[in-house]
C-alpha cells in the first residue's frame, strides 16, 4: 500500500479522496456532507461499473478505488479490508486491458515457456494456472497430481478426458486412500488439483464426488507457552529473527512472510499488506511496534543490495500476471523487490529469466530447528507453530474469535475455533485424582470422594 508520509503527497491524496467520495455519494444519492457514511464494497462496485460503462479505463477506476481507500482509512478511520480485493482485482483488469490494447508477441510473453514434449493436457493446465496467477510451487504440485491421475486412468491426451467424470475422480481418490495409504493432505491436494483442471481447462463442473476419504481426525494445534516462544526467538539472529517475529507477531504463514515485497510495508499506518495468500486472498495485519525499527533497518539493507544489482545490471524480480507489460520498469524498482531476498540470483523455471528471488522456506526451517534445540524444547516446532501461537495467545488475552479470524485470513470461523481447544495455562486446572492421592507418612490418603458417597458404598457396588 502506498504510504503518504510526505505532507504534499498526503494533501494531494486527501484532495482526490474527497472528490471521489463526493462523486460516490452523489451516485448513490447520499448527502456528501455526511463524511461518516459507511459505504460498502458493493457501493463502490456499482459506482465503478457506471464509470466503466461511461468509458473510464481501468487505470482511472483504480485511482477511484485508491482514493476511496485513503478516504476510508485517513478520514473515516475505518477498516479498508473489504476494499482491498477490489484494488487487487483492478490490477488484473488493468493488465488485461493493456494486453488487449497492445497485444503480445507470443504466448510466451503471458505464461512463459511450455515444454512441447509434455502431454497437451499438461501444457494447457500449465497455461491456465499461469494465466490465473498461481504460484509455481502450486503449479508443480498440481501438475504432479494430474500426471498421477492420467497414469491411473490410462489417459494420454486432452481428448481422452471427454469421457472422464466424477466417478473416475472418486475412484482415483479412493485408490489413494485405500491402496496408496496417503495422508489426508495428499488426497485433498489431488482433489483440488483435479477440480482446478476441470474448471480451468475442461471448463465443466466435476460433479459430486463419492470417495473414501483419508481419515485425518481432529487435530489440536501444537502451541508454545509465551516463555518458550521467547527462548526460541533468543536462539535466532539476523533475518531469521525478523522473519520469526513476523510469524509470531502477525500470524503470517511462512509463505506469506517470504513473499512480502518492500511496498507491502506501510510504516505510516503501521500495517502490512499480505497478497496472494492461501486461496488467492489478501488481507491487512497490524505491524507490531516492536518490529518497526528492525523492518526499517532491513529495508535499508535491502535497498543497498538492490542498488548493487542496479549497478551490475542484474536488478530484476518476478512479477505476477501481466504486470511486466503494464509496468515495464517495475521489476527493477525497489518497491516491487522481495523484502527477504536470496543472496544469489536464480533463473525463473517458467521464463528462463534471471531474477533475485526470495529466501527459501527450508532455509528458515533449518535455523528454527537449531533454535528449538538450543532452547531445550522437545516439542515439534515448525514455522507454522508461530501462527498457532499468535492465534492462541490472542485468544488467551481476551481477543474475540472474529477478530482473530480476520487477522488469520480464515474464510470460516470454524477453522479459527480449533484454537479454543488449546488449554489456557492461566485458567484453573482440573485436578487429577492422582495428584489428590497424596499419601501421608502413615499411609492415609487425602479424601477426594464426595461426602454423600462412602468408600463402603463403592466397595459394595
Amino acid at each position: 500500500m502506498e504510504t503518504y508520509s510526505k505532507p504534499a503527497c498526503a494533501e494531494q491524496a486527501l484532495h482526490w479522496a474527497a472528490i471521489w467520495f463526493k462523486q460516490l455519494a452523489a451516485f448513490h444519492r447520499r448527502n456528501d456532507a455526511d463524511s461518516d457514511w459507511r459505504f460498502s464494497a458493493g457501493d463502490v462496485i456499482a459506482f465503478l461499473r457506471s464509470k466503466r460503462d461511461g468509458g473510464a479505463p481501468a487505470w482511472k477506476r483504480m485511482k477511484i478505488i485508491e482514493g476511496l481507500i485513503v478516504y476510508r482509512s485517513l478520514v473515516q478511520r475505518q477498516s479498508v479490508q473489504d476494499l482491498l480485493p477490489l484494488k487487487f482485482k483492478m490490477h488484473e483488469i488493468i493488465a488485461i486491458e493493456r494486453t488487449q490494447r497492445e497485444g503480445y508477441d507470443s504466448i510466451d510473453d503471458v505464461v512463459g515457456k511450455i515444454n512441447p514434449r509434455e502431454p497437451d493436457a499438461i501444457q494447457e493446465f500449465r497455461r491456465a494456472m499461469r494465466r490465473d496467477g498461481m504460484a509455481y510451487a502450486t503449479e508443480r504440485s498440481y501438475v504432479g497430481k494430474l500426471k498421477a491421475f492420467m497414469a491411473d486412468r490410462g489417459l494420454a491426451c486432452l481428448a481422452d478426458f471427454d469421457s472422464i467424470g466424477a466417478s473416475d475422480v472418486g475412484a482415483h481418490l479412493t485408490d489413494l486412500a485405500v491402496d496408496g495409504n496417503v495422508a489426508p493432505s495428499t488426497q485433498n491436494a489431488a482433489f483440488h488439483a483435479l477440480l482446478k483442471f476441470f474448471t480451468l481447462v475442461l471448463k465443466r463442473d466435476m460433479g459430486p464426488i463419492e470417495a473414501i476419504r483419508a481419515n485425518k481426525g481432529k487435530q489440536i494445534p501444537s502451541v508454545l507457552h509465551p516463555e518458550e516462544v521467547r527462548r526460541v526467538l533468543n536462539g535466532l539472529k539476523g533475518v531469521h529473527l525478523v522473519i520469526a517475529k513476523l510469524l509470531y507477531g502477525c500470524g503470517m504463514r511462512i509463505s506469506e512472510a517470504m513473499r512480502l515485497r518492500v511496498k507491502d510495508l506501510d510504516f505510516a499506518n503501521r500495517q502490512i499488506e499480505i497478497h496472494q495468500s492461501k486461496g488467492g486472498k489478501s488481507r491487512l495485519v497490524p505491524m507490531p511496534d516492536h518490529l518497526v525499527t528492525p523492518l526499517k533497518r532491513w529495508v535499508a539493507s535491502r535497498a543497498a543490495l538492490h542498488a548493487g544489482d542496479l549497478d551490475e545490471g542484474v536488478a530484476s524480480v518476478w512479477l505476477p500476471y501481466a504486470l511486466t507489460k503494464k509496468y515495464p520498469a517495475a521489476h527493477r524498482s525497489l518497491p516491487w523487490q522481495y523484502l527477504f531476498a536470496s543472496p544469489r540470483l536464480s533463473k525463473d523455471p517458467r521464463t528462463g529469466r534471471l531474477h533475485r528471488h526470495h529466501l527459501t522456506f527450508d532455509t528458515f526451517q533449518v535455523h528454527l530447528r537449531r533454535a528449538v534445540i538450543a532452547a531445550g524444547l522437545f516439542k515439534h516446532v515448525t514455522s507454522h507453530t508461530f501462527r498457532h501461537c499468535f492465534a492462541t495467545h490472542l485468544l488467551w488475552a481476551g481477543t474475540d474469535i472474529r477478530s482473530i479470524q480476520q487477522l488469520l485470513g480464515h474464510s470460516d470461523v470454524r477453522t479459527t475455533e480449533i484454537y479454543t481447544h488449546v488449554r489456557n495455562p492461566n485458567e484453573k486446572r482440573v485436578e487429577s485424582p492422582l495428584d489428590r492421592l497424596q499419601m501421608s507418612a502413615g499411609g492415609a490418603a487425602k479424601p477426594w470422594i464426595a461426602r454423600d458417597v462412602t468408600t463402603t458404598d463403592l466397595v459394595a457396588t
